[in-house]
């Protein structure tokens, strides 16, 4: 895995391609911290996309969950 610094990978872009098209990658870096990186596309779409939240309620419970009801009496409430 290289590193490189946002600067130089303007001059280097073409070389830095090439490396992650042999199955490498490449961290990029501004002022010393990791700020992205170079995946092939491969590796960077084999990521799930996320669910939003009304996809994620829609989702649960997964068909084998199975609840017990709590036991205890309701509370009185005032309205």
């Amino acid at each position: 895995m290289a590193t490189v610094s946002v600067r130089d990978v303007n001059t280097d872009l073409s070389e830095l391609v090439d490396e992650v098209i042999k199955g490498g990658s490449v961290t990029i870096t501004r002022d010393g911290k990791p700020v992205a990186a170079l995946v092939p596309v491969e590796a960077a779409m084999d990521q799930k996309p996320k669910r939003n939240f009304l996809e994620h309620l829609m989702a649960f419970p997964e068909p084998d969950m199975v609840f017990e009801r709590n036991p205890s009496q309701g509370r009185d409430v005032d309205l």
